[in-house]
């Protein structure tokens, strides 16, 4: 799983360097969340859930329509 998350991660950065969002994946463990890493620029909004699985949490920040789908589908196709 770990190749999986890097992978995502670098292709969440290719997407993300694009623009001012901000996104980061948490692990899922009980009823605690763990954070694995955050990509793009501080922003002063609300997070928002971009894709939700029963291991992983991916939220963002200043994420368009357009921006969000292109991310859930990197997310089931790694992280599903």
């Amino acid at each position: 799983m770990k190749k999986e998350i890097c992978t995502f991660r670098e292709e969440v950065r290719e997407i993300i360097d694009q623009g001012y969002a901000k996104v980061w994946l948490n692990k899922k463990a009980s009823k605690r969340i763990d954070y694995i890493f955050k990509l793009g620029q501080e922003q002063f909004i609300e997070s928002e859930v971009i894709a939700e699985n029963e291991s992983f949490i991916l939220l963002g920040q200043n994420i368009g329509a357009n921006l969000k789908k292109k991310l859930e589908i990197l997310f089931n196709n790694y992280l599903n």
